[in-house]
C-alpha cells in the first residue's frame, strides 16, 4: 500500500513510519524538519507539506490507499485551536476524499473523554474538560461525518500515555518530560515529588504502532480503538524502579490531590477482539527508565 503519515517526526509517527516500511508499505513521511536518518529507511520518501496550503493536499494525496493524520496543531485559545488543528484536519480530510483515497486514520486522544468513569469504552459520550480534548472530540464528530456521507473509512486512534526512545537519530521522544525528570533527580539523590495515586495506562510508540498497522484495511466504515496497555502503572512505581535500576534510594514526597484509590481505566478489549492485540508495559517502561538514567 502507499500511505502519507503526517507528524512523521513525531514519536507516533516515526514508529509508524519505520514499522509500515518494514512491513513493505510504500510511505510519504510528511517530516516537519528534516531528519536524514529517517530520510535513507528502505520505503520511506520524505515530503515537505505545508499544512498552511490545503489547495496542496489532493496532489500529495493522489495515488495514496491511506493517510495516516498523526500531526496536531495547537493554540492558547479556542478560535486558535480550532483553526491549529480541528479545521486544519477537517480540510485534511476533505483533501483525502477528493484525491479518492480509501481509508483515513486519525490520531486522537484520551483526553477526548475529558470527564472519565471508573471504566470507559469507545462508545462513552465525550465530556471533555480542555481545549485539547474538545479539539479532538470535535474532530472525531466531522470523521464520522465523513464517513458516513460519501468520504473514505474513518478509523479512530486513542492512545493515552505514549512513552518511546527515539526510533532513528533525529526524531522524537516522548514530549512529556517526567521520565527524564524522575531519572535525573534519582541520579542526584534529590527528594521527588508525586501526587498520590496519579498513574496511567503506560504504552510504548512500538506497540502503538502495532494497532495503526493493524488498522489497515479494518472493514468497519467508521470505528474508535483506545490503544493502551491492559496494566495501570503509578507514577510512584516508576520512580521505585528508576531507584532500582540505578542503585539509588531518594524520599518521595506525596501530594494528596483527591485523587481516587481507584484507577480510572480506558477498556482496551476492543484491540484485542478485532487485532489479537494486548500490551503488557512493564518490560517496555524498565527499558525506557534504563535509557532515560543513561542521558546526561
Amino acid at each position: 500500500m502507499k500511505i502519507l503519515v503526517t507528524g512523521a517526526t513525531d514519536l507516533i509517527g516515526s514508529y509508524i513510519t519505520v514499522r509500515l516500511a518494514q512491513e513493505g508499505h510504500e510511505v510519504l513521511a510528511a517530516c516537519s524538519r528534516k531528519v536524514p536518518a529517517l530520510a535513507k529507511r528502505a520505503g520511506v520518501s520524505c515530503i515537505s507539506m505545508d499544512m498552511t496550503r490545503p489547495e496542496s493536499w489532493p496532489k500529495q494525496l493522489a495515488g495514496c490507499d491511506a493517510l495516516i493524520h498523526v500531526s496536531h496543531g495547537w493554540g492558547a485559545t479556542g478560535p486558535q485551536m480550532l483553526a491549529a488543528d480541528t479545521a486544519t484536519s477537517v480540510a485534511l480530510f476533505e483533501a483525502a476524499r477528493s484525491a479518492g483515497v480509501a481509508q483515513v486514520i486519525y490520531t486522537s486522544s484520551t483526553t477526548a473523554n475529558g470527564e472519565v468513569d471508573v471504566l470507559n469504552d469507545e462508545l462513552r459520550q465525550n465530556r471533555p474538560v480542555d481545549l485539547f480534548g474538545a479539539t479532538k472530540a470535535a474532530t472525531e464528530m466531522y470523521a464520522r461525518a465523513y464517513a458516513f456521507s460519501g468520504g473514505p473509512r474513518m478509523q479512530i486512534v486513542r492512545p493515552g500515555y505514549v512513552f518511546g526512545e527515539p526510533i532513528v537519530k533525529g526524531c522524537d521522544a516522548e514530549f512529556d518530560q517526567r521520565f527524564i525528570h524522575i531519572c535525573r533527580a534519582v541520579k542526584r539523590g534529590i527528594p521527588i515529588r508525586l501526587t498520590q495515586h496519579d498513574g496511567t495506562q503506560f504504552i510504548h510508540a512500538h506497540d502503538v504502532a502495532e494497532v495503526y498497522l493493524s488498522l489497515l484495511g479494518f472493514p468497519e466504515q467508521f470505528s474508535i480503538h483506545y490503544a493502551l496497555s491492559s496494566e495501570w502503572v503509578s507514577w510512584a512505581s516508576i520512580v521505585e524502579m528508576a531507584m532500582e535500576e540505578a542503585g539509588e534510594s531518594v524520599p518521595i514526597q506525596l501530594d494528596n490531590r483527591q485523587y481516587s484509590p481507584l484507577p480510572y481505566l480506558f477498556d482496551v478489549r476492543k484491540i484485542e477482539e478485532d487485532f489479537g492485540l494486548s500490551f503488557d508495559n512493564e518490560e517496555r517502561l524498565r527499558d525506557h527508565v534504563r535509557w532515560a538514567l543513561s542521558l546526561d
